[in-house]
C-alpha cells in the first residue's frame, strides 16, 4: 500500500542483487509495473546508487520487442527506483522445474529470439547483458520472450565501468571462460556462449557442467 514515485505498491515479486521487485500500480496510468526499489542498506553507499542508475540509464535506451520495457525511473526521499514493463507469465528457470526440459524446437523458437534482442542490444547500443540465464528470460502468458534484469549490464561504448578490473561478474554454470576470468574487453561473443548453455540448459534439462559437480560431490 506504500507509494513510491507515484506508484502504489502491491505484492513483492523477487529480489536480487541490485533490490527488490515489486508488482505496483503507476498511479497516474493505472496500470500495473514491477517496480525495482534499491534497498535502503544500499541507498546510503554512492557507489550502488551509481550502478543503480547506471541499470537505469541503459534499459532506457532499449527498445524491443523481446526486452523488458522501462517505463521511468527516479527517486523519492531518499528511495531510488525503476519502473518497467510488468510481464505476467514465467522464467524458463521455472519452466524446467516443472517440466524438466524442453522440446527441441520449442526451445531453437524461444532461444533464437533471445538471440535478436541481444543482437539488437550489441548492434544498436553495443551493450552485453553479461547474465542470460533461464531466470533471466520470461514468457508471457501469450508464450512471447522477454529478456529481464539488465542489472550487471555493460555498454562497452562506454569509457568508464562500475565494475572491477578483473572482478567476474555473472552466474557460473552459464559464464564465458573470459568472463569468469574477469577479462575487461568482453564483446557479444560472451552473451552469445551465455546462449548457448541457456540452450543446452533446456534441451537436456541440466546446467552444463552439472554432472561434473555431482561427480566430484560423490567421490
Amino acid at each position: 500500500g506504500a507509494t513510491v514515485g507515484g506508484f502504489r505498491i502491491e505484492k513483492s515479486l523477487g529480489k536480487g542483487g541490485m533490490g527488490e521487485v515489486f508488482l505496483a500500480t503507476q498511479l497516474s496510468m493505472e496500470r500495473q509495473v514491477a517496480l525495482k526499489v534499491l534497498p535502503q542498506s544500499l541507498a546510503v553507499d554512492e557507489n550502488f546508487i551509481q550502478r543503480f542508475l547506471h541499470e537505469v540509464r541503459l534499459v532506457a535506451r532499449l527498445n524491443h520487442p523481446n526486452i523488458v520495457t522501462a517505463y521511468e525511473a527516479g527517486q523519492d526521499d531518499g528511495t531510488y527506483f525503476l519502473a518497467m514493463e510488468f510481464v505476467e507469465g514465467e522464467t524458463l528457470e521455472t519452466r524446467l522445474k516443472t517440466q524438466g526440459h524442453l522440446a527441441e524446437t520449442e526451445a531453437l523458437k524461444l532461444v533464437r529470439k533471445v538471440a535478436k534482442a541481444l543482437a539488437y542490444a550489441w548492434d544498436e547500443h553495443h551493450i552485453l547483458h553479461r547474465d542470460i540465464k533461464p531466470a533471466n528470460i520470461m514468457l508471457d502468458r501469450h508464450g512471447e520472450v522477454k529478456v529481464m534484469d539488465m542489472g550487471i549490464a555493460k555498454s562497452v561504448v562506454e569509457e568508464t565501468s562500475l565494475t572491477l578490473t578483473g572482478a567476474a561478474i555473472g552466474t557460473p554454470y552459464y559464464m564465458s571462460p573470459e568472463q569468469a576470468r574477469g577479462v575487461a574487453d568482453i564483446d557479444f561473443r560472451a552473451d552469445l556462449y551465455s546462449l548457448g548453455a541457456t540452450l543446452y540448459h533446456l534441451v537436456t534439462g541440466s546446467a552444463p557442467f552439472e554432472y561434473v559437480r555431482q561427480r566430484r560431490l560423490s567421490e
